[in-house]
């Protein structure tokens, strides 16, 4: 009788055991994947890197090259390809010749872009951007937006208190980049980038609302009104000088910082990794991480924000299911640990 009984007893061991393995081995991957994302939590680059991991299959990469092409982005397609070379991920024959076409019709508009760019400061590649930075450098593109949201409010509108802020900022660090041989440059030139995300709708309404707030405290609306009577003269000398005067020393170095990022976000990802971007952030800690990413990601980052949108910055948690994965994989651990326990228990009697 004591032999059937302790032959029961072992395979009940050896059968929990088993279980328990089964269960561990089960739960091992996600449970593992959702450690990394949660100390991964606070760096943008390893972040994202967990978050491709789990999510970029060649279905998921193919179908975000194809769209970039289906849109004529060639910039993003682009960065699709950046990101597959990366990542051992691969172009069909179909997807090159398609990226050809889309690139030679992206060269017929550079002219028209940049002209765009100088007079309107509206669109967001290279070309426009640089034709927008020409024009903010020179003081033509402030005095205009600042005389237009002056028209507005002559008629009697409410102006757009965002573009003031950043253009009378654009203003005064136009004259700080002068003055310091450029060493201001990339401020100014982030300025310039945000003001035509507001300008063409592509900043998040978080982030809009944070800058507003900004701006509000930022300026100095007596000299602001003589800046934009400037502006309507176009007397770029006069408006520099009230420009100054309009924004506060505090929150001016918030906007150079906030124009810092958004430059290295374009030295490395380009100007509509910069618009994408700000578009997912919704502060100004939220833009650096997104500088951080595009630091170490340089042309791939589009292609990241585009598969992983703000997961690729900002930690949102963890889901159900990785939750459930680590509970089971820690409750299978610790079931172990117990059997191990009261297996060595039963040994002992059985001695």
């Amino acid at each position: 009788m004591s032999t059937v009984i302790a032959r029961a007893g072992a395979a009940f061991f050896v059968v929990g055991a088993l279980l328990l393995i089964w269960l561990a081995a089960g739960s091992y991957a996600p449970a593992r994947d959702g450690l990394r994302l949660l100390a991964a939590k606070d760096d943008p680059v390893a972040l994202a890197e967990a978050g491709l991991d789990q999510t970029l299959t060649p279905a998921r990469f193919a179908r975000g090259l194809d769209d970039a092409l289906d849109a004529g982005d060639d910039d993003l397609a682009r960065s699709f390809v950046e990101l597959g070379r990366a990542r051992g991920l691969a172009l069909a024959a179909a997807q090159q010749a398609r990226l050809a076409a889309v690139e030679a019709r992206a060269k017929e508009r550079t002219v028209e872009d940049f002209a765009d760019g100088f007079l309107h400061g509206t669109r967001d590649n290279v070309a426009a951007v640089a034709g927008a930075l020409t024009g903010d450098l020179t003081g033509y593109g402030d005095l205009r937006d600042l005389w237009r949201e002056g028209e507005k409010i002559k008629r009697g509108e409410a102006p757009d208190e965002l573009v003031i802020g950043l253009a009378t900022a654009g203003l005064a660090l136009s004259v700080a980049t002068l003055s310091s041989v450029g060493a201001i440059l990339p401020a100014r030139s982030g300025l310039t980038l945000l003001k035509g995300a507001q300008r063409t709708g592509r900043l998040s309404r978080p982030l809009t609302k944070s800058l507003v707030a900004a701006s509000a405290k930022a300026i100095d609306r007596e000299a602001l009104a003589a800046g934009m009577t400037a502006a309507g003269r176009l007397d770029v000398a006069a408006a520099r000088a009230a420009a100054a005067r309009v924004v506060r020393p505090g929150p001016l170095m918030t906007f150079r910082a906030l124009g810092e990022d958004a430059a290295l976000l374009w030295r490395r990802a380009g100007a509509r990794g910069v618009t994408d971007a700000l578009a997912l952030v919704e502060d100004g800690a939220e833009l650096r991480k997104a500088a951080r990413l595009a630091a170490a990601r340089g042309g791939a980052t589009r292609a990241i924000l585009a598969t992983l949108g703000r997961g690729a910055i900002v930690f949102g948690g963890l889901t159900a299911a990785a939750v459930e994965a680590l509970i089971a994989f820690a409750a299978s651990l610790l079931g172990l640990a117990l059997l191990a326990q009261r297996f060595g228990f039963w040994l002992g009697r059985l001695a």
